[in-house]
């Protein structure tokens, strides 16, 4: 179908949760009076990364930027039934405090958790450094005979549901007169180191005041689209939901080894998964789960700390994939020097459903204002992928 549609002042490519949050708080800014079209080509979010997340939240990071971020994305989740409601109602985002165990073992490990843990504190988390005998005491299910000691944060920390958080953005922005379209960005017309236009597969196109990339895995096609390079790649990600023979009585926190595995309780399962040994860029069609990794690489970690969970048996599993940022694991933000009303929310690596909200106010006040208003992103901006100088995050699970 050809012909142009109206103009709007912003479109945001990709409607998952980052698009969506962008779209969302944009719509709820008091000084932004302008139209938002948000364009996704699959409504369904069927094989949106959001639909496939783990659906978690700490803020246990290594640089205070990070930490900020994610507080915000807890408040957020702490008021979400205000934050989303629409005609008296809003999804219900189900938060579980758990908190994080990063356990170590080893001295120089351990030495890193209490580092971070002490810029933690100094930036408002409620992370606490653990003893083998706390360890011990307080998760007694863990075997602790490698361990030298171990850090958790607080029940701030935990688990949610992704879908309702989306959906939640979503309502909220549709009714405050956002416009949602289904179809694919396949062009972008630049001229005088501006978006002047999006061009769509159906054959329409739209003139444009600004465009906000949040297009995920896809978000590098969409920086060549002007010109940019952005080296963000999807990588394969792999969950596991399993049941444990030994029922464990106490509370399982979203508990990280020094190997990587990760695992949690949820509901009445556990939940698992850890990153790929041969950790590389895959189609971003390429959804499969690798069944395989549960056997070959999970299981042998989850049954060396906890002793009931060498009787367990796999419910259901299901493929992913990160926006994995190849430069240094963490979000890129904000507009390029050359192209100034085309804005990057990329590269999240695995942290986009935390940190959706605090990056959808940013870039709306970016939009509007021009610059940061509440917390200062510009540290996480396009400049450091030109410089080619990363931004270490060490916590990255």
């Amino acid at each position: 179908m050809g012909g142009e549609l109206p103009a709007f002042d912003v479109v945001c490519v990709g409607g998952a949760v980052i698009g969506s949050a962008v779209a969302y708080f944009l719509s709820e800014n008091p000084d932004f009076d302008g139209t938002v079209l948000v364009i996704e080509p699959d409504p369904s979010y069927e094989s949106a990364q959001t639909s496939r997340a783990q659906n978690s939240i700490r803020e246990q990071f290594s640089n205070p930027v990070n930490i900020e971020i994610s507080r915000f994305g807890m408040d957020f989740i702490d008021n979400f039934d205000h934050n989303t409601e629409v005609e008296g109602e809003a999804p219900l985002i189900n938060f579980r405090g758990t908190g994080y165990l990063f356990l170590a073992d080893d001295p120089g490990h351990l030495a890193t958790l209490g580092r971070d843990a002490e810029l933690q504190q100094a930036n408002g988390a409620g992370s606490r450094m653990l003893t083998v005998d706390e360890v011990a005491a307080g998760f007694p299910f863990l075997d602790t005979t490698t361990l030298v000691g171990a850090r958790l944060g607080s029940m701030r920390e935990g688990s949610f549901d992704g879908w309702a958080l989306l959906q939640g953005f979503r309502r909220r922005a549709v009714h405050n007169g956002v416009r949602y379209l289904t179809d694919r960005v396949v062009d972008l017309v630049v001229d005088g180191g501006r978006v002047h236009s999006v061009v769509l597969a159906s054959g329409r196109t739209v003139a444009c005041g600004s465009v906000v990339n949040a297009a995920g895995t896809r978000a590098a096609q969409i920086a060549a689209m002007v010109g940019l390079e952005l080296p963000v790649e999807p990588r394969a990600r792999t969950s596991f939901v399993f049941d444990c023979a030994t029922p464990i009585e106490h509370n399982v926190p979203l508990t990280v080894t020094p190997e990587g595995v990760h695992f949690r309780r949820e509901q009445h399962h556990y939940v698992t998964g850890a990153v790929p040994v041969d950790d590389r860029a895959v189609d971003p069609d390429d959804l499969g789960a690798r069944h395989h990794e549960f056997e070959e690489l999970i299981w042998p970690i989850l049954a060396t700390y906890v002793p009931a969970f060498d009787r367990v048996r796999v419910v259901t599993s299901w493929g992913g994939q990160y926006a994995y940022n190849v430069l240094d694991h963490n979000l890129v933000i904000g507009p390029p020097p050359s192209v100034p009303n085309f804005l990057f929310a990329n590269g999240f690596s695995g942290h986009g459903l935390q940190q959706s909200a605090a990056v959808g106010r940013a870039v709306s006040e970016l939009i509007v204002h021009g610059g940061y208003r509440t917390i200062d992103m510009s540290e996480l901006g396009y400049q450091r992928i030109l410089d080619n100088e990363p931004f270490l995050e060490s916590v990255v699970i």
